[in-house]
């Protein structure tokens, strides 16, 4: 062999060497969202490329309506994704489809202090934890400032409770010479019904992760859920939830002048940004007797328990939940992180806000958040039992006392028939 060719295969050897020493592996990150909630997700990406060389993410990305069903068949094919962003994490762990993580976060030292208990406690199932949310689905009092002003009404604040919010959305009501509503007070989300029992001191279930008993058909559950109904039917100061399948979401209502009031979540932000009127946040009103209560709840990341990488896997899962994957999440200001107690994430929540709106409200509510019931069942409980019965009453077929007994009745039938 001729000194160059010696020099080739040693520069041969040399390569593949480095090569070797420098492999990579690629794990997959499936995720949901829609075109203008995607751009944080590849950020993350770019962050964990830049902040190491030994794993590289390939993406899955679906929209919400057709992400489940294509996780759902790779779990059942032993090909689901490495990494995943799910939610009701119990009725996949229950399951065996997720990987536990309590000995990595004990070998790893990685810290959950600046995640609420509650949080934590919906990534667990069976005394184990399978993940971390990625942000907390926080409502707050989203308020047009220039009706307010033209009604001549002072702005909501931190010491309104029903009354007042009620009060509030009859004046800011107005119609045309045939009595319909041509500007609503106030529009509301028909899954956010929790909250308004919650904040009436009453429960849907004893537990929300172990349930043995039902509560919402309790006094204080039929006096909120009435409420709620009083508002749309009696009032008229809030559109029907059917009226809104023609009107438009929340959203498309308060962004273009049609509603005054929205409670809804940090995602609306960017959207409202663009409306023709000035606008801010405030707490959402506290119930009757002065009780606090928001969502406490919000997707995040899990691991498969098929996934051939899981040790990789776990490295990028504790940067997406850590104070880099949680610090670019927040700093898009369009969702309230989930360990809002790392100042540093929710610093730059509140630095990505807009100077005009009061964003320490969402900080500051997110504290006031009790968990929704999350147990394997739930789902099916709420869609076929619960939903259904609520649809009686705010379409006034139903008194909220009648439809919540009756709602109790086929909920206790259904946990005795398991």
């Amino acid at each position: 062999m001729t000194e160059r060719m010696t020099r080739i295969a040693l520069a041969a050897v040399l390569a593949a060497a480095l090569a070797f020493a420098h492999a990579q592996t690629t794990i997959v990150w499936s995720f949901w969202g829609d075109p203008g909630e995607l751009p944080p997700n590849y950020e993350v990406i770019e962050a964990f490329h830049a902040a190491q060389d030994d794993i590289r993410i390939d993406v899955q990305h679906a929209p919400w309506g057709s992400y489940f069903d294509r996780i759902q068949t790779q779990m059942a094919g032993g090909t689901a994704p490495d990494v995943m962003f799910l939610n009701n994490i119990p009725s996949y762990a229950s399951r065996g489809v997720l990987a536990p993580l309590d000995e990595w976060i004990a070998r790893d030292g990685f810290d959950t202090s600046t995640y609420l208990d509650g949080l934590l406690a919906i990534f667990s199932y069976d005394g184990q934890s399978f993940g971390f949310a990625r942000d907390n689905d926080t409502n707050v009092l989203y308020f047009n400032k220039d009706l307010f002003d033209a009604a001549g009404m002072e702005y909501p604040s931190a010491d309104w409770r029903w009354d007042d919010i009620r009060e509030a959305a009859q004046a800011l009501t107005v119609r045309d010479d045939r009595g319909r509503a041509t500007q609503y007070g106030l529009a509301l989300e028909k899954n956010r019904y929790p909250q308004w029992v919650y904040q009436n001191g009453g429960a849907l279930f004893d537990d929300p992760l172990a349930p043995t008993e039902f509560l919402m058909d309790s006094p204080e559950g039929v006096e909120a859920i009435q409420f709620i109904a009083d508002m749309i039917l009696e009032d008229g100061s809030v559109p029907s939830f059917d009226a809104m399948a023609q009107l438009g979401s929340t959203t498309e209502l308060f962004s273009t002048g049609r509603v005054a009031m929205v409670m809804t979540n940090a995602a609306r932000i960017p959207t409202f940004m663009d409306a023709a009127f000035t606008w801010d946040v405030a707490p959402l009103p506290a119930g009757p007797t002065g009780i606090r209560a928001n969502t406490l709840g919000g997707a995040g990341y899990v691991i498969s328990s098929t996934s051939q990488h899981p040790e990789e896997a776990w490295t990028f899962l504790q940067f997406l939940a850590g104070t880099e994957g949680q610090s670019v999440f927040a700093s898009t200001g369009v969702a309230v992180p989930a360990s809002y107690a790392n100042p540093d994430v929710a610093g730059a929540f509140i630095s990505a806000c807009p100077e005009t709106v009061s964003c320490q409200v969402f900080i500051d509510e997110t504290g006031n958040g009790q968990l929704a019931p999350n147990f394997p069942d739930w789902r099916e409980i709420e869609n076929t039992i619960v939903v259904p019965h609520l649809d009686l009453i705010y379409t006034g077929e139903m008194s909220a006392a009648d439809a919540l007994a009756s709602m109790g009745d086929e909920v206790r039938r259904f946990f005795a028939s398991r």
